[in-house]
């Protein structure tokens, strides 16, 4: 199926009909369904990623899902920088750099993440 870009409440999605969008950036934006949801980013951020982050078991095309996969083009891309603000750009970009340690750490040197200390991070 064939997603467009910038994705529109009720168009289709990997989860569903579209309920939302927040913008991210030209390039992404978050998405959310009545089951999941997650991110998506244009065919052009897509190709931007290194080729060891584009797909996981999970997410493809440009859609990375919320729990784990999100954080990986989040960081690569630099996303924290279209947060509204400062204090959640922070907390977001904290919390996909654990998510990075915990679910994705053989990708971590590739994202500038050290590796998790003391046991499994917090995701």
């Amino acid at each position: 199926m064939l997603y467009p870009f910038p994705p529109g409440p009720g168009s289709s999605s990997p989860w569903g009909p579209i309920q939302t969008v927040t913008p991210l950036g030209p390039d992404a934006a978050l998405v959310t369904t009545a089951s999941h949801g997650g991110l998506r980013i244009s065919p052009a951020a897509l190709s931007c990623l290194p080729d060891a982050i584009q797909r996981t078991a999970y997410s493809a095309n440009g859609w990375f899902e919320e729990d784990c996969d999100w954080a990986l083009p989040y960081l690569a891309l630099g996303l924290d920088a279209h947060e509204p603000d400062a204090a959640r750009a922070a907390e977001v970009h904290a919390a996909a750099v654990r998510t990075v340690q915990r679910f994705h750490p053989q990708h971590a040197a590739l994202l500038g993440v050290a590796p998790a200390t003391g046991g499994q991070a917090d995701g």
